[in-house]
């Protein structure tokens, strides 16, 4: 499947208050794998998923470029995921995963995806605890309770 398609898939299943404002991308560089994937929400990057930094983190790449901006990200660790690895996990999201089985994923983008989707409701994003998530899809899980003016669940 193009990307174009599976990227289409991914957002049409995101919730209506994540509708034109959480996208996903992706570009590559020339005829090799190279390039990255990366999330936004409302325009602004929110993580980057780079081959290159993904290359330079498992030691397969000089870490001279480990300082350049486009390689950091708040709620993703450098060289985390690659472009690869996004395509991969949109892949599984859409085809393979139920709502269930991706928020218990180890996978970051997949459990992000899973916060995001619109299978989610209300209710169940007022059970769900940020803390035993990844820091990027408790992120997301904090933008959509905020947007949907939902209090946190006090722990016990």
């Amino acid at each position: 499947m193009r990307w174009s398609g599976l990227r289409a898939a991914v957002v049409e299943r995101f919730a209506p208050e994540f509708q034109k404002r959480l996208d996903i991308h992706s570009a590559a560089y020339g005829a090799c794998t190279c390039g990255h994937a990366w999330l936004t929400f409302d325009g602004n990057i929110i993580a980057n998923f780079c081959t290159r930094a993904h290359s330079i983190a498992n030691g397969w790449e000089p870490a001279s470029t480990r300082e350049n901006p486009m390689y950091r990200n708040q709620y993703t660790d450098f060289g985390e995921l690659s472009r690869q690895d996004a395509y991969q996990a949109c892949w599984a999201f859409v085809h393979d995963l139920s709502i269930e089985q991706a928020l218990n994923d180890d996978d970051p983008l997949i459990q992000s995806l899973a916060v995001a989707d619109s299978r989610i409701g209300k209710r169940r994003l007022v059970q769900l605890d940020a803390s035993l998530l990844h820091r990027l899809p408790a992120h997301i899980l904090e933008l959509r309770r905020t947007i949907l003016g939902i209090e946190r669940r006090n722990a016990a």
